[in-house]
């Protein structure tokens, strides 16, 4: 009698056992696509950063250069400037 009931609770337990592991490999393949997809995510978004720091830099140097040219402007502007009011008081 015992025999009898342990085939069938062996057997109950074998098959319930496989269906986990099936979930579980389910779940667990699933986990890796979305993993792998976050990393690339990452890695995207990396290579934008560095690329936009690489465009704000080149922006910057750009700025300052106008910024010394129209300060050299300025200097001529003041200087026509006063040699037109000098021009004139004579």
């Amino acid at each position: 009698m015992p025999r009898r009931v342990v085939i069938p609770f062996a057997a109950v337990a074998a098959l319930l056992s496989c269906a986990g592991c099936i979930v579980t490999t389910s779940t667990y393949d699933a986990r890796v696509r979305e993993n792998e997809a976050l990393r690339d995510a990452y890695a995207s978004s990396n290579r934008e950063a560095s690329r936009l720091a690489g465009e704000v830099e080149a922006l910057s140097k750009q700025v300052a250069g106008q910024n010394a040219t129209i300060e050299g402007l300025s200097t001529r502007a003041k200087a026509c400037e006063e040699d037109a009011a000098r021009s004139s008081a004579k």
